[in-house]
């Protein structure tokens, strides 16, 4: 994994060694903190103990020419978890988030928010771009003007998302899609300090959801994606591979899940809206 401290991850853990441990096998957990030296030194260490497989949620980049052939030596299967892997070809699970995102967007646009910005990802990590993409499409779909000064690209951290609610709240959008829990933590912190409030002065979606977001207000409106099923099919598909049933690669994506609550503003607006929105 690259963050285990961001709570998208243990879930998917979780869902990966109960899942395999009802196979017999058990799970060995690297985290690379997203640091490419760090994540090639796992992968070096985890073949040099022979595993029957790696689960590989991958940091941006390529893999260097020399862990390609580590890697075709020996003959491992892998899976990739929410990222793809350019030159990489193998089994990938990861979630719709171009529909997510696009989802989120429309959902504001149908309150009626015209100034919408974007809260992203780092663009060289696929779901990021991903995110992106659905964001723009949902912009161009409902008939909204982008706004480049609106958007800002974080890392999926608190830090990251803290610096895009100082860049961009003081530009006033309407209503703001922060495309991870972490970075939404940090945009909630930079607007506590500025002293706007959510959703009196902008609205919000959030990217995945936790049991916990019901005791904070407001409470976030969110996109869930179904991180145990993301873990779960991660080892079937590996299994598969461990047991010969399957060469080719195959691609499951798994669709999110708009929730609607406090923070995008829906309840604020008068029953004709609110009709229109549902």
């Amino acid at each position: 994994m690259t963050d285990i401290a961001n709570p998208f991850f243990p879930a998917i853990v979780r869902a990966a060694e109960d899942v395999a441990q009802g196979a017999g096998y058990s799970i060995l957990l690297c985290n690379s903190d997203d640091k490419e030296a760090k994540e090639a030194q796992y992968l070096e260490l985890l073949l040099s103990k022979r595993v029957d497989g790696i689960i590989l949620n991958k940091t941006p980049g390529k893999l260097s020419s020399s862990q390609r052939q580590m890697l075709a030596d020996a003959n491992v299967p892998i899976v990739l978890v929410m990222r793809t892997c350019p030159g990489l070809r193998t089994d990938l699970v990861q979630t719709d988030d171009e529909l997510g995102a696009f989802e989120s967007v429309s959902h504001l646009a149908r309150i009626g928010y015209k100034k919408i910005g974007l809260v992203g990802g780092p663009v060289n990590v696929s779901n990021a771009r991903a995110r992106r993409q659905g964001y723009n499409r949902a912009l161009k779909v409902n008939g909204l003007k982008y706004f480049a000064e609106l958007t800002f690209e974080g890392d999926y951290r608190v830090d990251s998302g803290h610096r895009a609610g100082l860049a961009l709240l003081p530009r006033r959008p309407d209503a703001v899609l922060v495309t991870n829990y972490l970075m939404t933590v940090g945009f909630m912190s930079a607007a506590d300090e500025i002293g706007m409030r959510c959703p009196e002065d902008f609205a919000l979606v959030s990217f995945d959801d936790y049991p916990w977001l019901g005791c904070f207000r407001p409470r976030l409106s969110t996109i869930e994606l179904p991180k145990y099923e993301v873990g779960a099919t991660a080892v079937r598909l590996l299994l598969e591979r461990i047991e010969s049933k399957r060469t080719r690669a195959v691609t499951i994506t798994l669709p999110p899940q708009l929730r609607v609550r406090e923070s995008c503003g829906f309840m604020l607006h008068s029953p004709k809206a609110i009709q229109t929105a549902i």
